[in-house]
């Protein structure tokens, strides 16, 4: 199973949620089993998109990793 983000919808929806989250200076919690630094060539297809999004996803956030 693939959990990249290919579909054009999908990138748009994850930006605006990202940017409407911070401009409303709401909480938002991402939880995944990748390390941040791969999440970026999880979404494909637009590199322009995926930077956006990562600028917005750790721009004011705090990034906290717990391993076992």
């Amino acid at each position: 199973m693939s959990n990249n983000i290919t579909d054009e919808r999908e990138i748009k929806i994850l930006f605006e949620l990202f940017e409407k989250r911070n401009e409303q200076r709401k909480s938002t919690i991402v939880c995944s089993q990748r390390d941040p630094t791969n999440w970026k060539a999880m979404i494909l297809n637009d590199e322009v998109s995926a930077n956006s999004i990562m600028k917005r996803a750790t721009k004011h956030y705090t990034i906290k990793i717990n391993t076992r």
